[in-house]
């Protein structure tokens, strides 16, 4: 949040001084900005005013139904939001200079508390089907397309969340941006390897030969004209296996873009999306003296490219807090948690269901909480790895600050673990956080080794030869361990 925060508080500025902004669709409605945050001293962030119920058709729906565009999914009951908290819908939209458009290829709600300092972030997929209001059934990444007022009531009715404001980033502010910082390390959890074009608004003219270039195109970072009959210019990223990886701008969007071809689909890309949102707040973070000197660029770059209705005093109000945050005060959650299915459906495609809408505004909630928030950073873990890989231990540190731990150290074990164990040093015998920490890394029961001990972490971590860092690959797993159940014999 601080890295969006600092970025947009300088793209502010800059639009001050920008006579004409070329990601600015017509499509998007402004809702007029309100003078000042909740955390500022005078005024509560603007609230959606209640919308009168739309008369619905509850259905039941299986997986074999043909949906129609015209069904109304059901209201969803409104959240109990924590005191203090400001929502703020981070969001990276697909603007191109030739078609336009507003889809958003990543969607986050984020939780913001100043007070603490402390962030909740949660992820929603880009297919995920939506109803919305007085529109129909859709994927959400065209809601914002609609206007801003259509985006937020879309939140409301589907995932209870009443959004206060929003930062919208374009792929040129977002390459731009990256390249301003130097790039960014980022932690990846799975293998990902993608040829690319060199310029990602780049579409093939003719369908049937998209690898060359059959109409005069000019590249819209470079410069650079290709002409017609040459093959289509491309960019590489290739990370062999879980670990660190230095990414460029557009490395980086192809990181979180990535979809063809990759086991994990939408739901892999809503957590490469948070990884490389973490990726950013570090770098931003870790050295301000030498951010302070790629200011006056960062502004330059960003300026036309990023949408929001928080004024610039606003940001900075937020910006202060964010930059005492420790990355465990960021906690990430992920919408299929709830469980998605994916289908079909016609006139709108692949997408990805909720099947039980009612457990919405409860895992909302959960991931909003104050107190889930606090009670992990509080806790300190010791990170070894005892895998063979060299950088499994930071991936597994990376999942334990994602879940909101304070990972003191990360170090070699010495030796080979065969299975992940987790040293537990606490006096307490039950509850706590360990079944926690058992679901993140999957360790079972008989591999909890209990020691308690007065002083120092109140766990320790040794990731195992066991331990599986890639989500897609162990969901595998567990679906392959998962026993298969003995049919009834009919008589």
């Amino acid at each position: 949040m601080t890295a969006l925060a600092v970025l947009c508080s300088t793209a502010a500025r800059a639009q001050e001084r920008t006579p004409s902004a070329p990601f600015d669709p017509t499509e998007l409605p402004q809702t007029p900005t309100p003078s000042v945050l909740q955390l500022l001293p005078t005024a509560p962030p603007v609230r959606l005013p209640a919308v009168s119920p739309t008369p619905t058709v509850t259905v039941e729906v299986t997986a074999s139904e043909t949906i129609s565009a015209h069904v109304v999914l059901p209201a969803v009951r409104q959240v109990r939001t924590p005191p203090g908290a400001v929502i703020v819908a981070l969001l990276g939209v697909d603007t191109r200079p030739q078609t336009g458009g507003a889809n958003t290829d990543v969607i986050f709600l984020a939780a913001v508390y100043p007070d603490l300092p402390a962030v909740s972030l949660v992820s929603i997929p880009r297919d995920t089907l939506v109803y919305i209001p007085q529109r129909g059934l859709a994927k959400v990444n065209t809601a914002f397309a609609r206007g801003w007022n259509t985006f937020r009531q879309t939140m409301r009715h589907n995932f209870g969340v009443n959004v206060d404001y929003y930062v919208a980033v374009n792929f040129f502010g977002f390459v731009r941006a990256v390249n301003a910082v130097g790039g960014v390390e980022v932690v990846a959890t799975c293998p990902l390897y993608q040829v690319f074009p060199a310029d990602p608004y780049y579409m093939p003219p003719n369908a049937n030969q998209p690898y060359t270039v059959t109409a005069p195109y000019t590249n819209t970072f470079t410069g650079e004209v290709w002409e017609v009959g040459q093959a289509v210019p491309t960019l590489t990223i290739s990370l062999s296996q879980p670990g660190v990886y230095r990414l460029d701008g557009l490395q980086a969007l192809a990181f979180v873009r990535a979809r063809q071809g990759v086991p994990g689909g939408d739901l892999d890309r809503t957590r490469r999306a948070q990884q490389l949102l973490r990726a950013l707040y570090r770098k931003v973070t870790a050295d301000p003296v030498a951010l302070l000197t790629r200011l006056p660029n960062l502004i330059v770059q960003l300026g036309a490219n990023v949408k929001t209705n928080l004024s610039a005093e606003q940001m900075l109000a937020l910006a202060q807090p964010a930059s005492k945050l420790d990355e465990a005060a960021i906690r990430s959650a992920y919408l299929d948690e709830v469980g998605l299915t994916s289908r079909n459906l016609p006139q709108i495609g692949a997408v990805l269901e909720v099947a039980n809408r009612e457990a919405v505004p409860r895992f909302m909630e959960r991931a909003f909480s104050v107190s889930a928030n606090q009670q992990a950073l509080l806790i300190p873990v010791e990170v070894w790895n005892g895998t063979r890989r060299a950088e499994f231990g930071v991936v597994a540190a990376a999942r334990l600050r994602e879940l909101g731990f304070h990972v003191t150290s990360v170090q070699e074990a010495g030796q080979v673990y065969s299975r992940t164990v987790i040293y537990d040093f606490t006096a307490s015998s039950k509850g706590g956080v360990l079944p926690q920490l058992q679901r993140a890394l999957g360790v079972r029961q008989e591999n909890i080794v209990r020691e308690p001990r007065p002083n120092g972490p109140r766990y320790r971590i040794i990731a195992g030869e066991d331990f599986e860092p890639c989500y897609w690959r162990a969901k595998q797993r567990e679906s392959a361990q998962k026993p298969t159940p003995t049919p009834t014999p009919q008589p």
